[in-house]
């Protein structure tokens, strides 16, 4: 089993591509691989998790904080 080393990750866009950063490796992607790829990510952390018997629930929201000012849901 290889496990990733400590580096530095980071997520941006670049116009219309998504750009993943992980230590001094920059990776360019459209929009359509890079939510193919999150969704494979979560579906795989999601199996590692149950299988270290972990049974915690976490919420995650990525929202809009404009929308809540305004009245509206964040999402």
């Amino acid at each position: 089993m290889t496990l990733l080393n400590k580096h530095t990750v980071s997520v941006a866009t670049d116009n219309t591509l998504v750009v993943l950063n992980i230590g001094n490796t920059e990776i360019k992607m459209d929009y359509e691989t890079a939510i193919q790829l999150s969704t494979w990510m979560r579906v795989r952390g999601i199996e590692a998790k149950n299988n270290a018997g972990d049974a915690s629930r976490k919420w995650h929201i990525i929202g809009n904080l404009k929308a809540i000012t305004n009245g509206f849901k964040p999402w």
